[in-house]
């Protein structure tokens, strides 16, 4: 998916965002207190289409547990990979110039 189709898209998951808002065995309160909101703020927000990235991330993440689950896996599995191939490549830094760099930086 190119970034154009992402731009244009986005209007389409916000809508299925809160459509399953409002079909979810959550009650509105288990938003609020999710989010730090007044209720008039949270209800203005769905309106008007004007959830912060970090919003919708969180909102997704409860609302979706499953499907974060597996987007956690594969991110983590991802990093695991890539952690190997630069430790297969010599790029990898022993424990003790880890200890005496943070040390250096943190003034310990």
């Amino acid at each position: 998916m190119n970034t154009l189709e992402i731009i244009y898209n986005y209007d389409t998951v916000i809508n299925k965002l809160i459509e399953d808002i409002k079909k979810s065995d959550f009650k509105t309160a288990y938003f609020l207190k999710l989010l730090n909101l007044k209720d008039s703020f949270f209800y203005k927000k769905m309106r008007e289409k004007r959830f912060t990235n970090e919003e919708v991330k969180l909102i997704s993440k409860h609302l979706y547990p499953e499907e974060y689950q597996a987007y956690k896996d594969v991110l983590i599995g991802e990093l695991l990979e890539k952690s190997k191939a630069q430790l297969k490549a010599g790029l990898g830094v022993d424990f003790e110039t880890v200890l005496t760099n943070s040390k250096h930086k943190y003034g310990v």
